[in-house]
């Protein structure tokens, strides 16, 4: 039987294994990424103290952004498994073409908002020194918003379709071209220029136009491929397929730009609370990214594996599935959980000197968020896999209600409270974040738990 087809006697074990063989390549080729990040983020730091300041504003920029725009494009990889389960071969091509049409349609506004991105901070009150320096970066990066939105695509379709080695190694080759033409172009080697901040956005767009051109290539080349028709014209033709995709897209797009918008607001509001809770609250942040990883390309694979089993009409493995992806997360979590209350002086030791008493206060403060998150992630996590399956069901609209509900409504006014009337400051409004979380996961568990009924 071919691997597409969800076995009728598909077990746990068996469920188990599919998700994690879906989602480990998944999480490698984020976590290269983020490594890149965090290269690159070195390299200007060695520009010195006026670019890594601006350096922050960059990253915290264009992830957000960036982040909002791509996720128009994530419904592809669902609805790319659900034809591919269903063997409807010339389909996916549509789907592809579409996705290919909406990312160059997202591209047009996002690279408008770059270009002029020193007339918006000068607006929200940066100083011209650091908008100066964001505004060189963005004018280079700003070519690099279609290949990275084409690569998004491209990146989408191999994973629903199961070629996850393939998007691991040229994810990690885009890496080396990354991080080979940043280092020459920001400290000016090889009888090159000087560019600067400059320097990695021409390298950011040099990465992404790689990524795209090679695995557009081997599409067209690999005759495996052939039986998507990925480059028979046919866009015009199949409208219903764009509004398809953007019908389920939308309700992401705004879910996640919403999350990402609490990171930004809560930063503002943890620096009310002065320079130690900041500091503090940006050494928690670093691994709860590296914990959002692994735990969104959990989430992704299990809407693909879903996806897919609808789409064969395998309808009663939904549940295997979805049991399989919980309890893989809520035993990873767990473990996290364990590590951030046993370890919790030792993750801080990677960012300060845990034995300079000027520390003390920041320590003993990052210990106490430690804390509360060591439970915090594990709603989340639970949370996000649920999203993930309801995915698969193209169930994204109640997701997204909900997710601004518990953030907006209730976790973030829960923080503040907790933050500033009631004086518990950081360790407040961490708290209170943990409170709508903790809600949100309840309710999209009993969403979870009614559409399961079904199958």
């Amino acid at each position: 039987m071919p691997y597409l087809q969800i076995e009728n006697d598909l077990s746990l074990i068996k469920a188990t294994k599919k998700i994690l063989t879906l989602a480990l390549p998944m999480a490698g080729s984020q976590l290269v990424s983020v490594a890149s990040g965090f290269l690159c983020m070195a390299m200007l730091a060695a520009l010195g103290h006026d670019v890594l300041a601006a350096s922050a504003l960059i990253f915290t920029t264009q992830l957000s952004i960036m982040v909002t725009g791509m996720s128009l494009l994530f419904s592809l990889s669902v609805l790319v498994g659900h034809t591919y389960g269903a063997r409807d071969y010339p389909v996916i091509g549509n789907y592809v073409q579409q996705g290919w049409t909406l990312a160059l349609i997202i591209s047009i506004p996002i690279m408008l908002l770059f270009w002029h991105i020193d007339s918006v901070l000068l607006f929200f009150g940066q100083s011209k020194e650091t908008a100066s320096i964001v505004h060189i970066y963005f004018h280079a990066f700003v070519w690099a918003v279609i290949p990275s939105f084409l690569s998004t695509c491209n990146m989408q379709f191999g994973y629903g379709i199961h070629k996850k080695t393939l998007i691991l190694s040229v994810s990690a080759m885009s890496v080396v071209v990354l991080l080979a033409i940043a280092y020459v172009l920001i400290f000016g080697k090889m009888g090159l220029p000087k560019l600067g901040v400059a320097g990695l956005g021409i390298a950011t767009a040099a990465q992404y136009s790689f990524f795209f051109i090679f695995t557009t290539l081997f599409f067209y080349y690999e005759k495996s491929f052939r039986r998507f028709e990925l480059f028979r014209y046919r866009v015009h033709q199949h409208s219903e397929h764009f509004i398809q995709m953007f019908k389920i897209a939308w309700p992401i797009s705004i879910q996640m730009s919403g999350e990402m918008l609490s990171f930004f607001v809560g930063g503002i509001l943890i620096g009310w609370l002065g320079t130690i809770a900041l500091a503090a609250f940006q050494i928690v942040n670093q691994y709860y990214f590296l914990i959002v990883i692994p735990i969104f390309s959990l989430s992704q694979a299990s809407g693909i594996l879903v996806g897919q089993a609808c789409g064969s009409k395998q309808f009663h493995e939904i549940k295997k599935i979805s049991y399989a992806s919980i309890g893989i997360v809520l035993a990873a979590s767990i473990l996290v959980a364990c590590v951030l209350l046993a370890f919790p002086k030792h993750l801080v030791a990677f960012y300060i000197d845990v034995t300079n008493s000027e520390n003390i206060a920041t320590l003993h403060l990052t210990i106490l968020i430690f804390t509360v998150i060591a439970f915090s992630q594990i709603f989340d996590a639970v949370r996000n896999i649920v999203i993930g399956i309801l995915r698969g069901l193209f169930d994204t609209r109640f997701p997204m209600v909900i997710s601004l509900l518990t953030i907006w409504v209730i976790g973030m006014p829960l923080s503040y409270i907790f933050a500033f009337p009631l004086n518990f400051g950081a360790v407040g409004f961490v708290f209170g974040g943990m409170l709508g979380m903790l809600t949100g996961t309840i309710v999209m568990l009993y969403r979870w738990y009614v559409r399961m009924n079904k199958y």
